[in-house]
């Protein structure tokens, strides 16, 4: 039995709820890596009213070190 085959087997025999999240995890799982990215992040009491910018995430932790070294005392 192949791989596919004994997953199509335990497939049949899931309820329909489970087949639901099953398929919604294969969706995920075949989305290519520009379909995951989110265009603006939004949060809790913020929504509509904070806009970050669209590359923030990217560089969130670019002045991690600089940061660091204020809160040790070290300098850089």
């Amino acid at each position: 039995m192949t791989l596919k085959q004994e997953a199509i087997e335990l497939i049949q025999e899931q309820p329909n709820d489970n087949v639901r999240i099953i398929i919604d995890l294969l969706k995920k799982l075949s989305k290519k890596p520009e379909q995951k990215k989110k265009k603006n992040r939004k949060f809790g009491i913020g929504k509509d009213i904070i806009n970050l910018p669209n590359d923030f995430f990217e560089h969130f932790d670019d002045d991690n070190e600089e940061i660091a070294a204020m809160f040790y005392g070290e300098t850089l």
